[in-house]
């Protein structure tokens, strides 16, 4: 009996798959994590729940514990969620005060405040609810909350942190990575230093951690005491890994990072680019964005500040500026000008997908800055607290576009600012161009972060991703000891050597 060339084909096709076919199937094990964002912000949340998305692609079981609701279209599969309503309390805002001593007491009063929320009777409600199957990880967003570390060793179970930004001082410090301060600006430094300058920073910036673990140190050995439970410092030499929502090739700066340091810088763009469809105008007019963030809001301001963004943007008529504003009068705005498409919410990131956006104007949040760059839209900076002007003093470093403080600001010298961006093309092909690269990657974010995560888990730990470092004090890491020993031994053989030749 002979074989026809087809049959023979498929033979061959059918050896060859069989072969090549790896020695046993992949699968993903699906395990039960825990995920603790609480006291954080709607636009550090949604990275948070961007990971968690992606370990529900994966089959993974979570349960998450949140201080904000969570909508249907943010999060769903197989989840359980726990909300625990709770807000920290507003404080009298000292961030246009001079004085360091108010800001100081500020900041460390809302520290010491963070810890009220373990005496809500929800969560207290939460933590005593033994699962149905134990917990495989923890899954802290992490945001200077090292005393919610308890809850690991409540549950027993390993830990991973997502934070939302370039690692700061505090999670180097956590991870036992090293800090080049010299040239290596940390992402609170708004003038962004280098050199001496950084490194007297770095030490202050050092004396305000200390200060502040101690704080949370306090707040830790409250809820979780000994010996039923291990020490503060024990839990936070066992966190396992970090993942930073930054991309450190394309956004700078170039840092020395551990194996279980892992950018995951765009998870959120990664998951939003599949829908960004968005009808805007029948038109092909040009966009400007315009929005100062989640936690500015128009009610309170001034109505000096309303007029100057009103005439700065009404000497742009050839372009539809898409304003996000939740004060009074919308209608009214809109019917001066018609331009001006004023609504309290626009979809950003579909705007600045549309192809047709020539500037964002923002207040320079991580999620903004991340998203022009995403698309390649240059921006337009007007900081108001936290990391915005560091953020922003990069972004003009990388010639992406201007920054404008907000004290004082005119509309003369808004339009002139936004005149130049518009009118200057270098703004938009350098943000091109650093687009690019910050699109150029081996693996998803999505799936960087999946893999870590169930790294950890199938090895138990992965102790093998540990750094001896976290176990040395600072004197022992940086060999102060070391350098004490031997320059003080040169100085005594230069002093002796110099005794002597005035004796000879």
């Amino acid at each position: 009996m002979k074989c026809s060339p087809v049959s023979l084909s498929h033979l061959w096709l059918a050896c060859t798959a069989f072969f090549l076919l790896p020695d046993k199937p992949t699968s993903v094990e699906s395990h039960h994590i825990l995920g603790l964002f609480v006291n954080v912000h709607r636009s550090q949340l949604m990275v948070h729940l961007a990971v968690c998305r992606a370990l529900l692609q994966r089959g993974h079981h979570l349960t998450l514990v949140t201080t904000l609701p969570l909508e249907e279209h943010e999060i769903g599969g197989n989840v359980t969620h726990i909300l625990i309503p709770w807000q920290q309390p507003e404080e009298e805002d000292h961030r246009g005060s001079s004085d360091m001593i108010l800001r100081l007491e500020r900041m460390f009063s809302r520290l010491g405040h963070s810890g009220d929320l373990l005496d809500q009777p929800n969560w207290k409600r939460f933590l005593n609810t033994v699962p149905n199957n134990p917990y495989d990880l923890l899954l802290l967003g992490y945001h200077f909350n090292d005393h919610l570390l308890g809850v690991a060793a409540h549950f027993n179970c390993p830990v991973a942190i997502v934070s939302t930004q370039q690692p700061t001082g505090f999670v180097n410090s956590l991870m036992g990575n090293p800090e080049e301060r010299w040239y290596v600006p940390q992402p609170y430094d708004s003038h962004q230093r280098s050199g001496i300058s950084a490194w007297i920073f770095g030490i202050w910036e050092k004396l305000m951690e200390v200060i502040a673990r101690r704080v949370l140190a306090r707040i830790y050995s409250t809820h979780f005491p000994e010996p039923r439970y291990p020490s503060f410092e024990t839990m936070r030499r066992s966190v396992i890994l970090a993942l930073n929502n930054h991309h450190m090739i394309s956004e700078g700066p170039i840092a020395p990072l551990m194996p279980n340091m892992v950018d995951i810088g765009g998870i959120v763009l990664e998951q939003k680019s599949s829908d960004v469809r968005l009808e805007t105008s029948a038109s092909n007019r040009s966009h400007i964005i315009f929005s100062l963030g989640t936690r500015f809001t128009w009610r309170k301001s001034s109505q000096e500040l309303l007029q100057t963004f009103t005439r700065a943007f009404a000497k742009f008529p050839d372009y539809d500026i898409y304003w996000t504003y939740d004060g009074p009068n919308r209608s009214a705005i809109s019917k001066d000008y018609p331009h001006l498409k004023v609504a309290k919410w626009w979809p950003q990131c579909q705007l600045l997908a549309s192809g047709k956006a020539r500037l964002l104007i923002t207040h320079g949040g991580k999620g903004s800055i991340s998203e022009a760059l995403y698309y390649g839209v240059p921006l337009l900076g007007l900081p108001l607290i936290g990391d915005q002007r560091a953020n922003l003093q990069k972004m003009k470093s990388k010639s992406w576009g201007l920054t404008l403080s907000t004290l004082n600001l005119t509309h003369i010298e808004l339009t002139h600012a936004i005149h130049r961006i518009l009118s200057h093309p270098s703004y938009a092909e350098a943000i091109s161009k650093a687009s690019l690269i910050y699109r150029d990657r081996p693996m998803k974010s999505s799936d960087l972060a999946s893999y870590w995560i169930e790294y950890i888990i199938r090895h138990k730990g992965a102790r093998n991703l540990y750094n001896p470092a976290r176990h040395l004090n600072v004197i022992e890491t940086y060999s102060i000891d070391i350098y004490c020993i031997t320059y003080g031994l040169l100085i005594l053989v230069i002093i002796m050597l110099r005794k002597i030749n005035r004796l000879l």
